[in-house]
């Protein structure tokens, strides 16, 4: 079992198999850190539209509301982090920061189709981490 699993979450997840996969993964006091980026496309937006990266940050709470709720049913302790920037590099630079053991995605281009494809995201973590990856379709 992992101790700190890194997991990159975008507020539209709806693969319910990455979370069966961290459950898997996680043993007795290990911890999850759900680590969202705000881009800085969304970041602009919402400069434009007059919206503070807090109402931002809340919103995405909201929509992981139930992320949060299985890893509760599955007793998983869980912390969230937010990161402005690029999510690719934001993700890699976390995974390599040393405080990780491996770093689950999910593959939303998988999602979308029956075709093995990786996403841009998935491609250069499990390229550049250098930590195990887990990309789950």
């Amino acid at each position: 079992m992992y101790k700190n699993i890194l997991f990159g979450i975008n507020t539209d997840m709806k693969n319910k198999k990455v979370l069966e996969q961290i459950a898997k993964l996680a043993g007795e006091g290990s911890e999850v850190t759900l680590l969202n980026v705000v881009s800085e496309k969304d970041l602009k937006a919402s400069v434009r539209t007059g919206v503070h990266l807090d109402d931002i940050k809340e919103r995405r709470q909201e929509s992981m509301k139930h992320v949060f709720d299985y890893f509760n049913e599955q007793n998983i302790k869980y912390n969230l982090q937010f990161a402005k920037g690029n999510p690719k590099s934001e993700l890699v630079h976390k995974a390599n920061s040393g405080d990780f053991d491996i770093v689950v995605l999910s593959n939303r281009k998988a999602e979308d189709t029956d075709k093995l494809v990786l996403g841009s995201v998935s491609h250069k973590v499990a390229k550049r981490a250098t930590i195990p990856v887990l990309i789950v379709k």
